[in-house]
């Protein structure tokens, strides 16, 4: 892996890093000035209504401004956008409208940017480095979260919004210093502009219902959203205080926990990244099937330092299916659709967990946090069957 592979981790990691620190000084600001839970919920789903229009939209941007372009100027635009918000904030906060009205926009240039960078990754290595790329990048995404959401509540408290919001521009900054020696390759994947728009809006949906794969791996993932909505705080909360009969403190612990093993399992994850690379279906399913069992494990155990232990385990079994998921559909995807794929996936990943977080709240109130982490369980089991079924085939295909 080659410099320019760097420069486009540590640029992603410090966007990553900047947005995680936004999202949580701005939800942090609104409760703090209305008291108002419903308030400070309002920013994340109307971000995440503002991607989710992006995503839609961006497949038709791609073909009439191209690739290069979108990542050289949008960033910027961003930029100006969130220095502007940082100058005026005190403005902002006494008018919730005209605050929502600048996180709106904000927010849909983060949706056009987050697909665009997603599909960058096969121009920046070869095919064989795939797995070695994808686990390296993720350790580095761990450890952004790991930082972003264990200091950012206290840095708020500590240093003030605003300053907390001037550090989120530099790190913006920052991070397209990064990107500026990537902007060449892009331009070196320049393709023809359409006219037909309704084409552009359409190839990413049809690439995926086409290809037999990328329909399988998208199924997947919607399911794997419906059960990942399970380890919402809140959930996780009840199940630590209810089931556990623990204080909060250990909510913190089994996230902290959580992500201990997910950095584990990308060093796991790099280091056999040749294995990983030949077997990339068996290793998906592999690791689904072990997440599957560690999650329905996890719902059935009553002792903490088990839960723990449980939740180490999980990291590694699922980077390396993430790992290999994420693999397969960057080498089964042409590189000039796979920015539209992605915007299609995160389309439908956002709709899928949307919708999931609202039945897993009910569900939890009715019968137990306890159940629904054996309902998240069955699902990714089932995702586990999927890929089990699909690398049988594909051995079966290589017998003939």
């Amino acid at each position: 892996m080659g410099k320019t592979f760097w420069f486009y981790t540590g640029s992603k990691s410090l966007l990553m890093l900047s947005d995680i620190v936004f999202v949580m000084t701005i939800t942090f600001v609104i409760y703090q000035d209305t008291q108002s839970a419903t308030y400070a919920a309002l920013f994340p789903l109307i971000r995440t209504l503002c991607q989710l229009l992006a995503g839609l939209i961006s497949p038709v941007l791609i073909d009439r401004f191209q690739a290069y372009r979108l990542l050289k100027w949008l960033p910027l635009a961003r930029l100006v956008m969130m220095i502007l918000f940082t100058t005026q904030f005190h403005f902002f906060q006494q008018h919730i409208v005209w605050l929502f009205g600048a996180l709106i926009l904000i927010s849909m240039t983060g949706g056009f940017i987050s697909p665009l960078l997603q599909a960058i990754m096969p121009m920046l290595v070869q095919a064989n480095q795939l797995v070695q790329a994808n686990s390296t990048a993720s350790i580095f995404q761990q450890i952004v979260q790991i930082a972003g959401y264990s200091f950012t509540g206290i840095l708020v408290l500590w240093i003030g919004s605003t300053y907390l919001l001037a550090f989120t521009c530099l790190m913006i900054v920052c991070s397209y210093l990064l990107f500026l020696p990537v902007l060449p390759l892009l331009q070196e994947e320049n393709t023809t502009q359409r006219t037909n728009q309704l084409n552009s809006f359409k190839d990413g949906w049809t690439v995926i219902w086409k290809n037999k794969m990328i329909r399988t791996l998208t199924f997947m993932d919607v399911c794997e959203n419906i059960a990942g909505s399970v380890w919402i705080g809140a959930i996780t909360l009840a199940f630590v205080t209810h089931d556990l009969n623990r204080s909060e403190d250990w909510w913190g612990f089994i996230n902290a926990a959580y992500y201990t093993g997910a950095i584990i399992g990308g060093l796991l994850a790099a280091w056999f990244s040749r294995f990983i690379q030949k077997q990339l279906l068996l290793f998906m399913a592999t690791g689904s099937f072990i997440y599957a069992v560690l999650t329905i494990l996890f719902a059935m155990n009553s002792l903490p330092w088990l839960a723990l232990l449980l939740c180490i385990l999980m990291g590694p079994a699922y980077q390396i299916r993430d790992v290999s998921q994420q693999t397969i559909l960057q080498t089964a995807t042409p590189t000039r659709d796979l920015s539209k794929v992605y915007s299609a996936h995160y389309v439908l990943s956002s709709v899928s967990a949307g919708l999931s977080i609202f039945f897993v709240g009910f569900i939890a109130d009715t019968f137990g946090a306890r159940f629904v982490y054996l309902l998240g369980g069955l699902f990714v089991l089932v995702c586990s069957g999927i890929a089990i079924l699909a690398f049988m085939m594909q051995k079966k295909r290589a017998a003939v």
